[in-house]
């Protein structure tokens, strides 16, 4: 049985009880069995602002218990990936769909229905490299 497990540590003196340690391991949908598979580690080099669809909605079961990785590799405070739920959402920040961005460094993990697609639209023409992953049962 495998065992795949996510830790955040949040350290900030911005105000007093700010600081969180969490770890969180990733279970099959309404189980104590851990998630099994993954898509691999996969980069993605973009070279345009055109939006493309990192995670394909058909390449997963929607009715199973899914979390999505994504890092933007850079280290830009200016330059940044629009993460989306669909492909026409990627473009702008104003869409509905638009989750958020990813600045240089940044980092997400998100759990997946597998019911869109995930896409992802760099800010900049300048080379920008985004690394990502599916857990999925």
């Amino acid at each position: 049985m495998a065992t795949t497990t996510a830790t955040i540590n949040i350290t900030s003196d911005i105000a007093p009880g700010a600081t969180i340690s969490k770890t969180m391991t990733m279970h099959k949908l309404q189980s104590a069995t851990g998630l099994e598979e993954t898509s691999g580690l996969r980069t993605k080099k973009f070279t345009a602002t055109t939006a493309a669809s990192v995670v394909e909605q058909d390449e997963f079961t929607s009715t199973k218990a899914s979390k999505v990785y994504m890092r933007n590799t850079g280290s830009s405070k200016v330059n940044f990936f629009y993460v989306a739920k669909h492909a026409s959402a990627a473009a702008s920040d104003t869409d509905a769909e638009t989750i958020g961005k990813l600045y240089g460094g940044d980092w997400m993990l998100i759990p997946y229905l597998a019911d869109v697609n995930i896409t992802v639209a760099p800010s900049s023409a300048e080379t920008m490299t985004l690394e990502y992953m599916v857990f999925v049962e």
